[in-house]
């Protein structure tokens, strides 16, 4: 288990997340529907990926 977790917007992005723990690195983003540039799920889809692991 990762003892911290670092979440950090993308310079020049405007929804774009990078979430930092341990050795792994994931994006977070909204659809292009709604402004964002879709380079990765959103954070409800991860909290309900979260909530289902």
């Amino acid at each position: 288990m990762a003892s911290h977790v670092v979440t950090r917007s993308v310079s020049g992005q405007r929804f774009t997340q990078v979430v930092e723990t341990g050795k792994h690195q994931l994006f977070a983003d909204e659809p292009d529907s709604v402004g964002g540039a879709d380079r990765g799920p959103g954070p409800y889809e991860y909290l309900l990926a979260a909530l289902g692991s």
